[in-house]
């Protein structure tokens, strides 16, 4: 299918080179297909056509799941056409099924780069240098002149956090497509956000303590503490909390449990052992 500099075949062993080196410096779109399914054949001139006209913009990376069914098994795909897009090494977003042309250009067009992207570096540069009331009013200003690009919202979200600016930030991640609010960074930022307005209106650390030695399905008690121990950077406790909220009742608040442990885990970083560690726990519960 490889018909363009911008477009190659996977195969065992090239799709680490191709796919999540590649996805380190740009977006990478890769398409699950198979020769023998229609739906597969019918989104292909879609791809090409996409693939050349952003010249280079993303790689488009083709996987022949007759040929190497375990690059799609690792990666979760269970039925194509499935089409993956990944980013620092990550599958970010997918899109099920041939889907409309317009459905996959809006796809790439939140990962592409942009001509406001070098505004958002500015805005974060400027940051950095403690010029924040510049930082912020200049990403409202290419906000509104570039809205399309997601970007500049989560860039600002974030500063809004390190500000204390709890409630804007959160309004600004609220405001994205439901798809972006369930990325990492931002289903990630969206419960630190949660846990900071838990830990606000929580009581005192010695009565949630209390509350819970008395009673140890208070499961609203261990979740307040548990935001506190987050703000206060004691992570271990936190997890400890938030464990015993997945053993007693998964589904407690739309499953804060589960949500809160991943957030903390996308905070500790992939190479933590704090974080390998709580993760067995997650998973030993589950078995």
């Amino acid at each position: 299918m490889n018909t363009s500099f911008y477009i190659f075949d996977a195969t065992y062993e090239s799709f680490g080179e191709l796919v999540l080196g590649n996805s380190r410096k740009g977006p990478v779109l890769v398409n699950y297909w198979s020769p023998g399914a229609g739906p597969c054949l019918k989104l292909w001139p879609v791809l090409e056509k996409l693939a050349n006209e952003y010249a280079g913009r993303f790689l488009l990376v083709n996987v022949n799941t007759d040929k190497y069914a375990g690059l799609a098994r690792d990666h979760g795909v269970n039925s194509v056409p499935t089409v993956k897009l990944f980013r620092d090494e990550k599958a970010v977003d997918v899109i099920h099924g041939a889907h409309s042309e317009a459905a996959f250009r809006a796809l790439i067009d939140r990962y592409v780069a942009r001509p406001s992207d070098a505004a958002v570096v500015e805005a974060v540069t400027l940051y950095q240098r403690g010029d924040t009331a510049r930082a912020l009013r200049l990403l409202e200003q290419v906000a509104g002149a570039d809205p399309g690009n997601r970007r500049i919202a989560i860039t600002h979200a974030k500063l809004l956090f390190q500000e204390g600016d709890y409630a804007q930030a959160e309004q600004l991640l609220r405001s994205l497509p439901g798809q972006l609010q369930k990325q990492e960074e931002v289903g990630a930022l969206l419960v630190h956000l949660g846990f900071v307005r838990t830990a606000q209106g929580a009581p005192g650390l010695e009565d949630l303590e209390r509350a819970i030695a008395e009673n140890p399905e208070d499961l609203e008690a261990r979740y307040q503490l548990s935001a506190i121990k987050l703000l206060e950077d004691d992570y271990e406790s936190a997890m400890q909390q938030l464990l015993e909220i997945i053993r007693r009742d998964r589904d407690f608040h739309e499953g804060v449990g589960y949500k809160g442990m991943m957030a903390i885990f996308t905070m500790l970083g992939k190479d933590s052992e704090l974080a390998q560690r709580y993760r067995q726990r997650m998973l030993d519960l589950a078995g």
